[in-house]
């Protein structure tokens, strides 16, 4: 049985004739209108006002836009982690990981002489001495006052066969700093460039006396004594200098060739191998160990490895497209052969060897013509050096070309 409970008495709701929402709406619109009609009727008034307030909102939408796409900015490289990594390469021998890394810093630390005297050091060992040149430059524009930055700027300009105009700057580097062993043997090289073998002596002993451990001028030393033909004394003051400054792959390039001279090619490819493992692309490495392929082995093939890498490294070194080109023509590649032989003297080589080369491979392609515009200039300067090496070798191949060539031991002979 369900017992039904009556509902509580509420009364009736009348419902308003016009609700607050629909009030507000109205309310809204007549003050809609009347902005309306103000705004008419004063338009020129308001224009301005409104015109800013939009242009001040767009600018707004811009800045933010611009912010929006912006990169985030990238960390700066601590140069000073760069500057202990070249470091490191340069006192384990990796001249060239060293001088790629100096010249990064070098943008950043335009005042380090030290700096720019590596890396000319390093271009050196690259067999790159114009470039060497200019940054033996930049070190004096580092410190004008600092006798490291003339002695190398010295030792550059003799490494790039320019002694006299070396000459100078080896002289005032003495003059800023007169006991700074490393400028005084850069000048005894110097003068031993300028056929003066007796000052350089003479200043690499005062050198020495004030110096005993100076790799620098004991390797001087050496090349004296290499010029004077004593290759024992040279070849002790290389191994010396060597230990001293075993990062210098320089030096250990002067014993292999001495030891090559002497015959003895395992002990050359041995100090040539230790430059290698150290500084994969030296290019004066490459070359020997191509030369001694080449010349002392009869195997082309390790040649062209060796020459090909070389060339890749360093396009500018005239060496290697001559010696590279020898191993093509034991090779059979004779036009590859004479191309080399051509960028050679292309690069500036006046070695009268270079020209019979160059000269006798056209003969073999049979371009008389290309041949004789080689051998004529070199048997031109085979006679003007004092041994007057390769003047005969040219003449043999002249004839070949040039049938009514008469030669000079004929006319000697008359």
């Amino acid at each position: 049985m369900q017992i039904r409970t009556p509902k509580k008495y509420q009364g009736v709701q009348r419902r308003s004739v016009i609700g607050c929402r629909r009030l507000g709406f109205y309310l809204l619109m007549l003050a809609l209108i009347a902005a309306g009609v103000g705004a008419l009727l004063n338009q020129a008034t308001l224009a301005p006002i409104v015109q800013k307030a939009v242009f001040d909102f767009i600018g707004r939408l811009e800045d933010t836009a611009a912010t929006m796409t912006v990169p985030e900015p990238t960390a700066t490289t601590d140069r000073r982690n760069s500057l202990v990594e070249a470091n490191n390469y340069w006192l384990s021998g990796a001249l060239d990981e060293a001088t790629d890394l100096y010249r990064q810093i070098a943008e950043s630390m335009p005042n380090s002489v030290e700096v720019f005297r590596r890396v000319a050091i390093g271009l050196i060992n690259a067999s790159r001495f114009d470039e060497a040149v200019t940054y033996g430059a930049r070190a004096i524009n580092a410190d004008p006052f600092d006798a490291d930055a003339w002695a190398i700027y010295a030792w550059a300009l003799d490494w790039d066969k320019r002694a006299t105009d070396a000459l100078g700057y080896a002289l005032h580097a003495l003059e800023l700093e007169p006991e700074n062993s490393r400028a005084g043997a850069y000048l005894a090289e110097v003068y031993n460039s300028l056929d003066q073998p007796e000052r350089a002596e003479l200043l690499v002993e005062d050198l020495l006396e004030a110096d005993p451990n100076s790799a620098e001028a004991i390797r001087a030393r050496g090349l004296i004594r290499w010029n004077r033909n004593d290759f024992a004394g040279a070849l002790d003051d290389f191994k010396t200098a060597y230990r001293l400054a075993a990062n210098m792959n320089l030096i250990a390039i002067d014993i292999a060739i001495i030891e090559k001279d002497l015959g003895n090619i395992e002990t050359a490819k041995e100090f040539l191998q230790q430059v290698i493992d150290a500084d994969p692309y030296n290019p004066h490495a490459l070359f020997r160990l191509g030369e001694i392929a080449v010349s002392f082995e009869g195997n082309p093939a390790q040649a062209l490895r060796h020459l090909q890498d070389c060339v890749d490294v360093n396009p500018d070194y005239l060496h290697c497209y001559f010696m590279l080109g020898r191993a093509q023509e034991r090779l059979g590649s004779l036009e590859d052969a004479a191309d080399s032989f051509e960028k050679a003297i292309g690069l500036g080589s006046l070695n009268p060897q270079h020209y019979f080369w160059a000269g006798f491979s056209q003969i073999q392609l049979g371009n008389c013509s290309r041949a004789l515009a080689y051998l004529e200039p070199g048997l031109r300067l085979a006679l003007a050096t004092t041994t007057q090496r390769f003047a005969a070798d040219i003449e043999d191949v002249i004839p070949q070309c040039d049938p009514s060539y008469i030669r000079r031991a004929a006319l000697d002979g008359a």
